[in-house]
């Protein structure tokens, strides 16, 4: 059990305890199930977010609510922060990861500490879950730093002119595309969504209620604003790609300007991936295709002919925590094809997490890793969010070892890590949470 880790209280969740905060009559604790929806709403408040109510139904059936706790104040809630029950894709299969979210604070009671004792009890409980990483969608990268968190994901965005952008090659149109209505389509554009996760790490195994929240649910945005679309690509072998959108109408002295605004595009072969985009690039009327969430390497890089007309920008993603060392790194497959062989061993800082400090070895054959603490010299110097970083295969050990982030303590130590972490294609996170 971590060292901070709280004693179970009665009448409360047996993760997490009631306690008061020392810097003021604040009352930490896990929400009353009847105030979920007033919990949710503190968000709008400190997100600068007006979120329609059916949201916050959906953010509710899947939640488990004895995981998330709130700091009340003269009986209002002050503070907020929650942790998802999910599975994360890693290199070779996936693994429990404790999916932490709505972690906020009011203007009015910021820079108190409350953030901080939230943290530690999410962390806490996640450890004690037995959840090997944390992970999480940082509004401000900087903060979670200091708990640990590294980034896992990079995210590609995407502010496209679409009219101007062009494919490097005459490939024919093939296929054909339906626009399906709003409540369905869960059957048919789940199988592309499983084929798409099994190629890469960081992405989140879905649930039907998890699904619910990503496509389509009604024919008319209930704030007023367009309504998304679920359009899936289809040929004689079955669908092969899809993808959630909306339109924006848009008119100026020179005709049509509308933007279109792509939630989610997947597809499980090349060709999805080719014609899924021709779609999105060549709605009638529309100037813009804005994006965000795609990984670094993503194929419409290279499927431009003029990749500047994409107008991408590149910015951090999913970031990571590891909380258990060992379940972790045997929880993955190491080399560019999943059956590498190799040792690294390195001594890691960890003093948020303790548990996990001191000196590791890594040892890997056919692809699966042994994990256990050594006395021997190690090869790596690195704290917890280097470890985060090259978890999922994002990063090379030499990379990071450019920007003075990891230290190589014995000749060769950084091409041996580089042999077993990295993957053939980069993570990606296609879903916030």
């Amino acid at each position: 059990m971590p060292p901070h880790a709280p004693e179970s209280t009665a009448g409360v969740a047996p993760s997490l305890d009631i306690c008061h905060h020392t810097a003021m009559s604040v009352e930490i604790r896990v929400c009353p199930p009847e105030r979920f929806a007033e919990f949710l709403r503190t968000d709008e408040v400190t997100f600068s977010e007006d979120q329609p109510d059916d949201l916050y139904e959906r953010i509710e059936a899947v939640s488990d609510k004895e995981r998330f706790v709130c700091g009340i104040e003269d009986d209002r809630f002050v503070a907020t922060a929650g942790v998802f029950s999910l599975r994360l894709s890693v290199p070779g299969g996936d693994i429990a990861a404790g999916g932490i979210t709505g972690v906020s604070v009011l203007p009015t009671h910021r820079r108190r500490g409350l953030m901080s004792k939230l943290m530690r009890l999410m962390i806490d409980d996640c450890h004690r879950r037995g959840e090997p990483v944390a992970m999480l969608w940082a509004a401000e990268g900087a903060i979670y730093q200091r708990f640990g968190f590294g980034i896992g994901t990079f995210s590609l965005n995407l502010e496209a002119e679409s009219r101007a952008v062009r494919f490097a090659r005459e490939w024919p149109t093939e296929g054909r595309f339906r626009l399906l209505p709003a409540g369905e389509g869960r059957e048919i554009v789940e199988p592309v969504y499983e084929t798409a996760r099994a190629q890469r790490a960081g992405f989140l195994t879905r649930t039907p209620d998890w699904w619910s929240g990503i496509l389509p649910y009604s024919e008319k945005d209930k704030k007023g604003g367009e309504a998304r679309r679920l359009v899936v690509y289809e040929t004689d072998a079955g669908v092969e790609a899809y993808a959630v959108y909306k339109t924006k109408a848009e008119w100026n002295v020179r005709g049509p300007n509308g933007q279109l605004i792509v939630d989610e595009a997947m597809a499980s072969t090349p060709r999805g991936t080719r014609e899924i985009w021709r779609y999105l690039l060549s709605v009638d009327l529309m100037q813009t295709l804005k994006t965000w969430r795609l990984p670094p390497d993503h194929p419409i890089l290279t499927l431009a002919a003029e990749p500047r007309r994409l107008g991408v920008t590149i910015g951090d993603g999913l970031w990571v925590r590891i909380l258990d060392v060992t379940s972790a790194l045997e929880g993955r497959t190491y080399g560019l094809n999943g059956h590498g062989h190799g040792r690294v061993s390195f001594d890691l800082r960890d003093e948020y997490c303790p548990w996990n400090a001191g000196r590791w070895c890594v040892e890997v054959e056919a692809g699966r890793a042994s994990v256990a603490r050594t006395d021997d010299a190690a090869d790596l110097a690195l704290d917890a969010k280097d470890l985060a970083s090259l978890f999922l295969g994002g990063f090379t050990s030499t990379a990071l070892s450019t920007a003075g982030r990891v230290v190589e303590l014995q000749p060769g130590g950084l091409a041996a890590a580089d042999d077993l972490f990295p993957t053939a294609l980069k993570p990606w996170c296609p879903q916030v949470f």
